[in-house]
């Protein structure tokens, strides 16, 4: 019964989505596999030896690191695979046609939303576009945009600092979004560190005060969904692109 009780949080507006890099797949976006293969491919022979075993952080770290602190070429190796145009809009635009998702967060760089919304959204990447934020929808790109790289989370030191930062007035702004709203977690799996600091901190932080959450994934094993449990939150056995797609016809059937 967990989806039927979320289409009535979603019919409620009692929801925020929060989105991970597994939901722009199908538009052609890369994964974190591909950056970090692009990165490793894009440098020279004999520094390939240090990116051995190491995730994309790690190499985009020691790309740096390498070219002596300049993020330049690494910037343009990013926008080169993510600042393109998608293969397909079609689950954001039917999320943009379910009125009642208004609160959306995203760890992704891209430009999807953006797109799919049109003018019907405000983008919110730093604490200076919280007042500029007066459309329906409203978008937190906590992670920075593709556009902006200065904002883009990618580093080690960059994930420091984000988890570190978090007194600044988006971060209190997303805390109380947690504390409101039901979250539905959308193309995420369990082994991704956004998803397992959420869990262990921010959400543990605000403690029962929090609301439902819901992780949108296809076919995790009994022991992943038992941790799931643990931790308070419901499993919904889809992919993103089943979710939506149900979601959007349930809410449309009786619109």
């Amino acid at each position: 019964m967990s989806f039927e009780r979320l289409v009535e949080k979603v019919r409620d507006n009692d929801v925020v989505l929060w989105v991970g890099a597994g939901f722009s797949l199908y538009a052609g976006m890369p994964n974190a596999n591909k950056l970090r293969d692009l990165i490793i491919e894009h440098s020279a022979e004999e520094d390939k030896r240090y990116f051995e075993n190491k995730n994309l952080a790690d190499v985009a770290s020691t790309f740096i690191d390498i070219r002596r602190g300049s993020k330049n070429e690494l910037y343009q190796l990013l926008q080169s695979v993510i600042d393109i145009e998608p293969t397909s809009l079609m689950y954001h635009q039917l999320l943009a046609e379910i009125p009642q998702i208004d609160l959306i967060v995203t760890t992704n760089y891209d430009k999807l939303f953006e797109e799919a919304y049109g003018r019907d959204i405000s983008t919110i990447v730093t604490d200076l576009h919280l007042p500029l934020a007066t459309k329906r929808t409203k978008l937190y790109k906590i992670h920075g945009d593709i556009h902006m790289p200065d904002t883009m989370v990618l580093t080690n030191e960059d994930y420091t600092n984000f988890f570190r930062n978090q007194d600044k007035p988006l971060w209190n702004k997303i805390k109380t979004l947690l504390a409101e709203k039901t979250i539905i977690f959308l193309g995420y799996s369990l082994a991704d560190q956004n998803i397992q600091y959420l869990f262990d901190n921010v959400i543990s932080d605000i403690g029962s005060y929090i609301k439902e959450s819901y992780l949108i994934a296809p076919d995790l094993p009994k022991h992943e969904v038992n941790r799931l449990t643990q931790k308070g939150a419901n499993y919904i056995n889809m992919t993103g692109e089943e979710f939506i797609e149900k979601l959007h016809d349930e809410i449309k059937k009786n619109s």
